[in-house]
């Protein structure tokens, strides 16, 4: 029962009316909307029903057992749930792929044991309900969550509005809502409407038009040009997001009519300006699971740069499978996970103060540790008796400091020995300045040089070392780069081609397809066929350009449709059911994320 269809809008209506009649009896409430959900699910294939209702009842079983109890036995509980859970996610998912890598395996060997392998039905929302399951048991096992009834455990798992594709809910975000009376009077229409219409807009629209085009392309590479493929590889990131973050809207829109509040999926992702800011963006309540119940159990950042890079890893790796049983998926998130271990490293080596590269990047980098050295070590060159200095030289340490603190004085321009030569003066504290003013037209010394820019030299007194300091800090300051080195909009071009390349394999059949798409945009610049349209171009330019407009233009608009009549409303929402309507194609393709 798709969305964006009559039959979901007949059916969401009928249940709407009756979930608000009954708001005042909670019992009566929970049990329509879980027969709601079980006919919602129901439209697909009953007989998968027995999946979710024994999967429902095994969680909520399994946290009854395990809440009274502590240490082995608690233990073993969670272990039982877990492996019901991943066994029956491992059978459907998996099992195909795996008897089917086996059999490869032993092929060369002379065995062929085709036996083992057999077609197994993947149950719509499998992965879904068996990962809020999960977090349930595992919340209850480290005391963060009670138990509650098989009742609210099965509406938990069930509930329509996200069971298909999310967001994936934890219970400390649905059974508050659940136990508490919902108002009628609260209910924000206006988000609920601004969510549902653009949801719609983003799947019916714009990823049934950029499916167009994708699909072809992927199909058959070889026959079109290379900037078709290039387009297309684009076409299919505004696709992909269009369909799975319009399913989210419209989830989150349907489930706050209905007085439940959920947790957004996706912030404009393709603005990140890295990889995990990316992953901070899209399908957030993903990310956070696989944060809590897997990153982190793993051993997340702890132990070491290298566990936490295999954490990264081994973490993402296990999201692209969860997405899938393919090598493609796998390559996904494989790709995904050295990515965030690169970037973690490439910041450890920021933050240790090592250069990343040896170009400007690493000049900059120098030079931002040595303003900052010589800030540090500046209590070093306090007057003493006799107006001299306490610091005592020494070639190695001394004013200069480490070894380390002498190389980045030095990449800044900072003369090492007229440093050394204030402290053996005996100079009272004003003298100090004179090393730090600007270079006159007889200076004879090597820092008047242009690349001794950070060493300047002016009479005595005329401006104090410590204005001097915050000056040459504000000239850093006001022309350094952002962190990384990189200008943002360089960062986020950066990020959105690495996003790009990943996406080429989430969609092609196999890793082979995949790198037959990639090649293309080598070979294919002397001939092929195009499909490139200004439509298709003004489309993919317009959604990306709307990954960058601040969140208040749309609660403007929000704002401005919530002070509308009732009636101006409806006709209004009507108005854009009807343009949708005749913007979209025939028919709705099902959603991309239905498959996982």
């Amino acid at each position: 029962m798709l969305f964006p269809t009559m039959s979901f809008a007949l059916f969401f209506v009928v249940v709407l009316g009756v979930a608000w009649r009954l708001n005042d009896r909670p019992q009566a409430w929970k049990l329509f909307m879980l027969g709601a959900s079980y006919v919602f699910y129901g439209a697909w294939d009953w007989r998968f029903l027995g999946l979710i209702i024994g999967s429902s009842l095994i969680n909520a079983l399994v946290a009854k057992a395990m809440e009274p109890r502590d240490g082995a036995a608690r233990r073993a509980w969670l272990v039982v749930g877990l492996a019901a859970n991943l066994g029956t996610l491992g059978y459907f998912k998996y099992y195909e792929f795996f008897s089917e890598s086996l059999v490869r395996m032993l092929s060369p060997f002379g065995l062929e044991p085709h036996g083992l392998v057999k077609s197994v039905a993947l149950p719509v929302a499998i992965s879904f309900f068996t990962f809020q399951g999960i977090s349930y048991i595992v919340d209850v096992f480290r005391g963060d969550e009670r138990t509650f009834s098989v009742l609210d455990v099965s509406l938990y798992l069930a509930f329509f509005p996200q069971l298909v594709a999310g967001p994936i809910v934890r219970t400390s975000e649905f059974m508050p809502e659940l136990h508490h009376r919902r108002n009628p009077d609260g209910i924000d229409v206006a988000r609920a409407v601004r969510l549902i219409g653009r949801g719609l807009i983003k799947k019916v629209v714009i990823a049934s038009f950029m499916a167009e085009l994708v699909d072809p392309v992927f199909a058959a590479p070889g026959g079109y040009t290379a900037f078709t493929v290039f387009v297309a590889i684009l076409a299919y990131a505004i696709q992909i997001y269009a369909d799975f973050s319009g399913y989210t809207d419209i989830a989150i829109g349907i489930a706050l009519l209905l007085g439940f509040h959920f947790p957004d999926n996706f912030d404009r992702p393709y603005a990140a300006s890295s990889i995990q800011d990316f992953w901070r963006r899209w399908h957030m309540t993903l990310s956070r699971w696989l944060l809590d119940y897997l990153y982190i159990p793993l051993g997340g950042n702890q132990g070491g740069a290298a566990r936490h890079y295999r954490n990264l890893i081994l973490t993402m790796a296990l999201g692209g499978l969860w997405h899938g049983a393919s090598g493609t998926f796998l390559a996904w998130g494989l790709y995904q996970g050295v990515g965030l271990a690169v970037e973690r490293w490439m910041s450890d080596r920021r933050k240790a103060g090592a250069p990343v590269s040896a170009g400007i990047r690493s000049a900059w980098l120098e030079r931002r540790l040595a303003v900052k050295s010589l800030a540090s070590h500046n209590s070093n060159l306090t007057a003493t008796d006799g107006g001299g200095l306490s610091t005592e030289v020494d070639e190695g340490q001394a004013v200069a400091g480490s070894g380390r603190f002498q190389a980045s004085y030095e990449t800044a321009g900072m003369s090492l020995d007229h440093l050394r030569e204030a402290a053996r003066a005996d100079v009272d504290h004003s003298e100090r300045d004179r090393f730090v003013g600007e270079p006159g037209d007889d200076d004879p010394s090597p820092a008047s040089a242009p690349g001794n820019r950070w060493f300047r030299r002016r009479p005595t007194g005329e401006i104090p070392f410590d204005d001097e300091w915050k000056r040459l800090r504000a000239d850093l300051e006001d022309s350094r780069p952002t962190h990384s080195g990189w200008p943002l909009a360089v960062k986020r071009v950066l990020v959105f081609a690495f996003v790009c390349v990943g996406w080429v394999f989430f969609r092609s059949p196999s890793l082979g397809d995949g790198f037959a798409v990639l090649a293309r945009l080598i070979t294919g610049w002397t001939g092929g066929q195009s499909l490139v349209t200004p439509l298709a171009l003004l489309v993919i330019a317009g959604v990306l350009a709307a990954q960058y407009l601040p969140s208040k233009v749309g609660d403007t608009l929000e704002v401005g449709f919530s002070r509308w009549t009732p009636l101006a409303q409806a006709v209004g929402f009507g108005m854009l059911l009807a343009l949708i309507d005749v913007l979209g194609p025939q028919g709705v393709a099902p959603f991309i994320y239905f498959q996982f």
